[in-house]
């Protein structure tokens, strides 16, 4: 699989402002998600797909560190990566329904995989991001928003040509 970077752009000046732009994309893939049937489910999940494994990687090797470290908690970043593997699950039992085409119980897991990831989302915007700004002065703010960009453009990689 080759992940569509375009779909998800570098936007903002910090780190959290781009996780925040990250969340509106993931929020209406998922809406349409659920909304979806037939192939477009495919092509969702597709892009969902490449979405998710761009901002998990983001969040889960650079941002809940920096929760860890510098906001000082440590729990609050294992209880993040936690449900991050749990939504990562959800989203595997989907991807699995569609290439064994039974979709039978699909809308219904959408759903709960849909909650999930806004439950995960809610809790990084109310919570972890206000707690990682508060505690971060302008140098830790700079690292990481550096950092954050750095590591989304190493992600751009042009396919081997034929």
């Amino acid at each position: 699989m080759q992940i569509d970077t375009a779909l998800l752009p570098v936007r903002g000046n910090d780190a959290v402002e781009i996780l925040l732009n990250d969340h509106q994309v993931i929020k209406n893939l998922l809406r349409e998600l659920t909304e979806a049937s037939g192939p477009r489910r495919q092509e969702v999940m597709e892009q969902l797909k490449g979405v998710l494994t761009i901002h998990n990687a983001t969040e889960e090797n650079l941002v809940y560190p920096a929760i860890d470290k510098v906001a000082g908690s440590k729990l609050e970043a294992q209880h993040l990566y936690h449900e991050t593997a749990e939504a990562d699950t959800l989203f595997f039992e989907l991807d699995s329904m569609l290439k064994e085409r039974d979709e039978s119980e699909f809308g219904a897991k959408a759903e709960k995989f849909a909650d999930a990831v806004r439950h995960h989302i809610e809790e990084e915007e109310t919570k972890a991001f206000p707690r990682l700004k508060e505690n971060s002065d302008q140098r830790h703010s700079e690292m990481l928003a550096d950092s954050v960009k750095t590591f989304r453009r190493s992600l751009h990689f042009e396919a081997p040509s034929a």
